[in-house]
């Protein structure tokens, strides 16, 4: 069972190889540990390419591409890379560890606990992940020229939510930007056919928008609960995704808002002048809709629900001291040892309990040099020395940038002189960035804030001391109540009002700075965020907010001033509480004492007898079938049809129907149909 140590598969390089998460067609993921000194040690994941690539020179040319664009991307959204370079004739990338899921796996994992997401929180995945993306695509080099950055490949299994409740999306390994060095011909299909967007299905030039239809299929999968494009064969998902015919999300669930389909359709527009232009314009809209129907969707709130749903995990992590880490089979790796672990991937050893002033300035000052670093640091450079590094490959000399393909094999010269040059300058480049970001050590009595801002290099101070300069990931900050500071010069400051909670990242999105103008009136700032802390006695209360469940108590949320809240709450064998007030600046916690039922003793007198009628006679009921898509047929019902849409017609009684999945698989249940109710019959192939 549990071993006192982690035994390595194998050491590669610098790092400890602990567990194989995947195998593709082109690398192995690992999931891997770097040691460093004091006792520090750090886990993060390293791709490496499968041996039998390492000498397609053009095929390097690519993976090098995957990590120029990622290192140029440093947002609190988007997983960050490291470690660049070359071990034992094989080429990696390491990059950052995230706590948490990939969001196909949180639904799926939701809905077999019978506690699906809400839907508030739905739409907070797919605006954080906005905020990630609207950066990538808008990101530009050193001189200012747009990078013209395009995932290509978003889909639930490269958008990651961790326990903490922050979003991130992985996976830039097919990107487009305008300075690759593999730009190559057009009409090559790259991605997931099921979220591609129609222009790239028919091998078309893409641009941003690609990445906005697909965040729309995620979304649209999210709420129906079904898949929108995916078919038996891959030429019939194409067909689907080229003919773009979807029913708005609220046809195929009755019980979703209708107000969204708006946002939902003009993502999945089948014509990309029709969809939002921006990214930051969908998640506009989503926040807009949620701000209209009071719903709290904070990062805070997203936690919460990832704690309650992975909640007898975490408690077994937090009691053995172990990651649980599931890999790509669905097998789970309970034999990695981890002591006061934190959200990012750092811990500290037992035997290190000491901090050095060069680590705290560090943390300070990314721009700190080699020689203020002290001892032990040389060769450490800042993230944009890395960046500087990574630019100094050639721009291709090409009318306009065309899409990325798989490179055929290069049949003249070798050209790995130049190769290696650029490898090394690289890994030098990386060395100080990953032993700087190595010595950034939390506990999980600390809590995590991330904040980034438009324009950038914005001061967030809580009074007089900075914490950090916009885009900000993961910096420590004491738990409890503080106003932020958001400045920068010739920009008018804004303030926030947060509760940070030990343990747990609150991510604050993107503040928008308004330029000073001479003669313009200061615009006035954006109204204070205050946060609520339901409490019970005793806890655990099921909670409802707005009539929206959003978790147990203790709980906390975040309104604006001025937001009606009505609150409910319930635990067996308590009588029911119902509250409502009105948020305000100075609104202290909501604390509620549950009385217990009082068991009543049965009256002497019988009550009448009831009269019970026997139901009318009724020829055809209501089946609801809801999960996976499938076509549903009943022989004895004289039935045969598919779902969505979700409710159908059948006789009443007891039938044997046979469903079969998109995939082409085949399970028989027997339905039973009863009158005059709605009868549900879930379909899942797991």
């Amino acid at each position: 069972m549990w071993g006192p140590f982690v035994v390595s598969l194998e050491t590669y390089g610098r790092y400890q190889l602990l567990k194989k998460l995947a195998t593709g067609g082109m690398a192995q993921i690992y999931l891997a540990r770097q040691v460093g000194p004091e006792g520090f040690e750090k886990l993060l994941v390293v791709k490496r390419i499968l041996p039998h690539l390492a000498e397609n020179e053009d095929f390097i040319t690519m993976f090098l591409d995957e990590a120029r664009i990622a290192a140029r991307l440093n947002h609190p959204n988007i997983v960050q890379i490291f470690d660049l370079g070359a071990q034992d004739d094989s080429y990696f990338i390491a990059m950052e560890f995230i706590h948490g899921e990939d969001v196909r796996r949180v639904w799926k994992h939701a809905e077999r606990q019978g506690k699906p997401i809400p839907i508030p929180l739905m739409c907070r995945i797919i605006i954080d992940a906005c905020a990630g993306l609207d950066y990538a695509h808008k990101k530009a080099d050193q001189q200012g020229r747009p990078l013209g950055i395009v995932h290509r490949d978003i889909s639930p299994q490269n958008i990651l939510v961790s326990f903490e409740g922050g979003v991130k999306v992985v996976d830039f390994g097919i990107a487009k930007a305008a300075d690759q060095a593999t730009v190559t011909r057009s009409g090559v299909l790259k991605g997931k056919y099921s979220y591609m967007s129609p222009e790239q299905a028919g091998g078309q030039h893409i641009d941003s928008r690609t990445d906005i239809f697909a965040l729309g299929v995620v979304l649209y999968e999210l709420l129906t609960g079904t898949r929108l494009f995916k078919r038996a064969t891959d030429i019939q998902t194409l067909n689907a995704v080229t003919e773009c015919a979807i029913a708005p999300p609220s046809q195929v669930n009755s019980r979703l808002p209708r107000d969204l389909d708006a946002i939902v359709m003009k993502a999945l527009a089948k014509n990309r002048d029709d969809r939002f232009s921006e990214a930051r314009e969908l998640a506009h809209e989503l926040e807009h809709w949620l701000l209209n129907n009071k719903l709290p969707s904070s990062s805070s709130a997203l936690a919460a629900f990832m704690h309650d749903a992975y909640g007898e995990r975490l408690a077994r992590e937090q009691e053995e001291g172990r990651l649980l880490i599931e890999t790509a089979d669905g097998s789970r790796n309970d034999d990695l040892l981890l002591e006061r672990a934190t959200p990012t991937g750092e811990f500290k050893s037992k035997r290190a309990s000491r901090a050095t002033g060069s680590l705290a300035k560090a943390k300070r000052d990314p721009e700190v040099t080699t020689a203020e670093r002290g001892p032990g640091r040389s060769g450490s450079i800042s993230r944009k020395q890395l960046e500087r590094a990574l630019e100094q490959r050639p721009v291709p000399q090409t009318s306009h940038p065309t899409e990325a393909s798989m490179p055929t094999q290069n049949t003249g010269g070798s050209g790995k002189g130049p190769l290696l040059v650029v490898i090394a300058l690289v890994a030098l480049a990386v060395l100080g960035v990953v032993g700087w970001l190595l010595m950034q050590g939390t506990t999980s009595k600390d809590a995590l804030l991330q904040i980034t801002s438009s324009p950038e290099d914005a001061s967030v101070r809580i009074g007089d001391r900075e914490l950090c300069r916009t885009p900000c990931a993961s910096v420590v900050v004491a738990p409890g109540e503080a106003q932020l500071a958001i400045v920068k010069d010739g920009f008018v400051s804004q303030t926030r009002q947060v509760s940070f909670h030990a343990g747990v990242q609150e991510n604050l999105g993107e503040v928008k700075l308004v330029k000073v103008d001479d003669g313009v009136p200061t615009p006035t700032p954006e109204p204070e965020i205050v946060s609520v802390k339901f409490e019970s006695a005793p806890p655990g209360a099921a909670l409802t907010v707005n009539g929206q469940p959003v978790g147990t108590t203790p709980f906390s949320a975040d309104f604006h001033p001025g937001t009606g809240i009505s609150v409910s709450l319930t635990l067996a064998g308590f009588v029911d509480v119902e509250d409502r007030f009105e948020v305000s600046a100075g609104t202290e916690p909501r604390r509620y004492v549950l009385v217990p039922v009082k068991k009543r003793a049965p009256p002497d007198v019988k009550p009448p007898p009831v009269e019970v009628k026997p139901p009318p006679a009724t020829v055809r009921a209501t089946v609801r079938f809801f999960g996976e898509q499938a076509t549903v047929e009943c022989p004895r019902a004289n039935f045969k049809g598919e779902t969505p849409p979700a409710d159908k017609l059948l006789p009443v009684g007891e039938f044997s129907c046979t469903f079969t999945n998109v995939e082409g698989r085949s399970q028989t249940k027997v339905v039973r149909v009863e009158p005059n109710v709605i009868n549900k019959v879930r379909i899942s192939f797991e």
